[in-house]
């Protein structure tokens, strides 16, 4: 066996590994995050599991919702509220990438406006 056969099958064992862990992570947030348990979507703002996309990137999403006339925070909600499925049929869009940026949307409001992160989340009684 070659040094190059072993580098390679070391590098699809470790990318099988990510896509897997990617799909437990998606299904978890499918399944386990929502606003009847915000404390799930709250562990992974801090545990930062999930990526926080480019600031950048974000501002352009935020633009295009814009002019789409759709509601930032409203989407936000639904993409936690609605299956996966019945989101991507509603508003066009991937549901993960969303949540990625609802992630992204989470952790820069949890940063500088945490009382509003916590209504939002329904955290605050």
């Amino acid at each position: 066996m070659h040094v190059n056969n072993v580098i390679d099958f070391i590098a699809k064992k470790k990318e099988r590994e990510d896509r897997k862990r990617a799909q437990e992570l998606e299904r978890y947030v499918a399944t386990q995050c929502n606003f009847q348990q915000p404390e799930n979507i709250d562990a992974l703002v801090d545990d930062k599991l999930i990526e926080v996309k480019d600031h950048t990137l974000f501002l352009g999403f935020l633009s295009i919702l814009k002019d789409e006339q759709i509601e930032p925070l409203t989407i936000f909600q639904d993409v936690f509220t609605l299956e996966p499925s019945r989101f991507e049929m509603s508003y066009n869009m991937r549901w993960w990438s969303v949540v990625q940026l609802a992630f992204t949307f989470l952790t820069i409001l949890k940063e500088n406006e945490p009382h509003t992160y916590a209504d939002f989340l329904g955290l605050s009684k």
